[in-house]
């Protein structure tokens, strides 16, 4: 079985930096009842982080609104789609609410997105899909 690494981090600029912390906080207990899933935690500031768009602002020790898990890939699909009906479907007409993706393949390749809906998240996933096909 394949794991791969993972960076969502959630951002929506009408929350306040506290308000998102708490968000992520609260989703990782849930993460860690996945099937597969290991080492769920917020990302640590000073781990380097590539996705495009994500925020330097940092909470403590942690990016912000950022969580970081290891991952079958089966499971981590399942934690793409759970995290966006959670996050993305949710969000009002005229909010910034997206998801930035990080996922790191098993020969070290990394594969980022920027997701403001369902559409945005299933095409990432395809992505993902061909390059494990590939690999």
């Amino acid at each position: 079985m394949t794991d791969l690494k993972v960076i969502v981090a959630l951002q929506d600029a009408d929350l306040e930096d506290e308000e998102l912390q708490e968000y992520a906080q609260n989703l990782l207990p849930q993460l860690r009842e996945f099937e597969g899933v290991e080492d769920v935690g917020l990302v640590p500031n000073d781990q380097p982080v590539e996705i495009p768009g994500m925020t330097s602002k940092d909470a403590g020790a942690f990016i912000l609104g950022a969580i970081a898990f290891i991952g079958a890939v089966k499971t981590v699909t399942e934690i793409i789609d759970w995290i966006e009906k959670r996050w993305l479907k949710y969000k009002s007409q005229d909010s910034d609410r997206k998801m930035l993706i990080e996922i790191t393949l098993p020969e070290g390749y990394k594969i980022t997105a920027t997701a403001n809906n369902a559409e945005d998240l299933k095409a990432f996933t395809e992505q993902v899909n061909q390059a494990l096909d590939k690999g």
